[in-house]
């Protein structure tokens, strides 16, 4: 790998910003440069954009409300006493912290509570009835089976607890979901052979819900090279991959992620200190999963404007956004979006993102078409409600 980098002097020059904004069908970009754009009519056009989400957390999404009515109803005496707003204190991490393995420990209040078969479909049933009210058309949902095991409750039975919370909120709703199954590091109690379990388990599943492999936890704590077998496993299946990659100073996880071929890279914020590391991720088009608020928080960039996003917009390489725990950071992924102005994200730029991400889903391609035609009716339509309004006329997403 390292001979291969130093190769990457004399690769193509990134594609421009235009080319960039050029992806989104012609009929679209131009309703949208007829469009006078001021910051009341780009808010309304985040609100109404059709979105999809790569990198979400089903354990990170549920509300502090959720998680009082699970607490009632297991009668978990730590916080079914408690208001929503108190349970709020103590699972959602508003302000910046030291690190990622600190925002981390926020998790630990709400797992007791994530055992039992009710529990788990409910949190999937949850996530996915949260998407519908964000206009999220597909999510690409994320979870460890080890954290929720019992003696009585294997990973098998979680995952297909989970896969009923999503096929009932699909009923519901009309949103799908695709599964990623994560393993975990530097989480006490989970073992090698748990996480081999949840790699088999992710192969078994292929197809029947389950459409990726990830690596998730303190990336500080064990390297993506001591999982290496389980994703070469995964690709041999021919399951796609990602992984939590270049949050933490000194990792060496970007490198062995290109090596084991991965599909995304999560988060990857110290890529932008790594020019040879960046020519070979926009060399292969490889999508970056990008989570601005929690790269904030977890202390991943120092400041939003120091955030690597724009530079690698611009050099082309595909950028999706997602919110990585909602329920743990209090966002959506609106939320997400109105932060990309302040970024200098036009309403072009913050459109192509949108209608980006559908690249880099983990779905068949007839799937992801079908997205696409959804993609442009939905923004062809509210085009032209924006065009009508008045330019400070805020549309509310309707």
């Amino acid at each position: 790998m390292l001979a291969a980098v130093a190769l990457l002097a004399v690769a193509p020059l990134p594609r421009p910003l235009a080319a960039a904004q050029a992806r989104l069908p012609v009929p679209l970009r131009q309703a949208m440069e007829r469009i006078v754009w001021t910051p009341a009519r780009v808010d309304s056009l985040i609100l109404a954009l059709p979105q999809v989400e790569t990198h979400l957390h089903l354990d990170g999404a549920l509300s502090p409300r959720t998680i009082r009515e699970l607490a009632i109803q297991q009668n978990y005496k730590p916080l079914a006493q408690l208001s929503v707003s108190q349970i709020a204190r103590k699972v959602v991490v508003q302000k910046k912290r030291d690190s990622l393995g600190e925002v981390l420990q926020a998790f630990r209040t709400i797992y007791p509570l994530l055992r039992t078969p009710q529990a788990v479909e409910e949190m999937a049933y949850q996530a996915v009835a949260a998407a519908k009210r964000q206009r999220v058309m597909y999510f690409e949902g994320r979870f460890a089976p080890a954290l929720h095991t019992t003696p009585t409750f294997s990973q098998e039975q979680v995952l297909e607890a989970v896969l009923r919370g999503l096929e009932r909120g699909r009923r519901d709703t009309g949103v799908r979901c695709g599964v990623i199954i994560c393993l975990l590091r530097g989480i006490p109690g989970v073992t090698r052979e748990d996480n081999a379990q949840m790699a088999r388990l992710a192969i078994a599943y292929k197809d029947r819900g389950v459409v990726g492999l990830d690596l998730a936890g303190n990336e500080a704590a064990e390297p993506l090279s001591d999982f290496a077998e389980f994703f070469r496993q995964a690709k041999q299946a021919g399951l796609r991959t990602t992984a939590h990659v270049g949050e933490v100073p000194g990792s060496k996880d970007i490198e062995t992620a290109l090596e084991l071929g991965v599909d995304r890279l999560g988060h990857a914020t110290l890529l932008a200190k790594e020019p040879a590391l960046t020519r070979e991720v926009l060399r292969r088009g490889l999508p970056i999963e990008v989570n601005l608020t929690s790269n904030l928080r977890t202390n991943a960039v120092a400041d939003l404007k120091q955030h690597p996003l724009r530079s690698w917009y611009e050099a082309g390489i595909p950028v999706t956004l997602s919110t990585d725990d909602p329920g743990i950071f209090g966002i959506t992924l609106q939320h997400e979006y109105r932060l990309l102005p302040r970024l200098r994200f036009s309403a072009q730029d913050i459109a192509t993102v949108a209608y980006e991400g559908i690249d880099a889903l983990f779905l068949p391609e007839a799937d992801k078409q079908a997205l696409r035609e959804r993609f442009e009716k939905g923004l062809a339509r509210t085009l032209k409600r924006i065009a009508k309004q008045p330019p400070f006329t805020d549309l509310g997403g309707r």
